[in-house]
């Protein structure tokens, strides 16, 4: 049992990541606000699944300080500039 709710653990951690990047690109770019709605119920269903069969306990607790650390990195990776599109695999001399 405690393998599911780790495994839904990590699959809310990648859920409040995507969905940080989604609020980020919602307020910078105009993003649709349905594509933020649609991780923040799926990242609110992941965390309420954990907690539904024990409540509060160590697991539910680490799960839930990992996903807030994520949706922080996502919000903080998306909204720093982007390097340039151009690659330069060989360069001519």
């Amino acid at each position: 049992m405690q393998f599911l709710r780790v495994l839904l653990g990590l699959l809310a951690m990648f859920f409040a990541y995507a969905l940080g990047r989604a609020a980020t690109r919602l307020h910078n770019a105009g993003q649709p606000i349905a594509k933020a709605l649609s991780w923040v119920l799926r990242t609110v269903v992941a965390l309420g699944a954990i907690l539904w069969t024990r409540g509060f306990d160590l697991v539910s607790i680490v799960m839930i300080a990992l996903a807030a650390v994520s949706l922080g990195a996502g919000i903080y990776l998306e909204s720093r500039p982007h390097g340039s599109e151009e690659i330069h695999l060989f360069t001519e001399e």
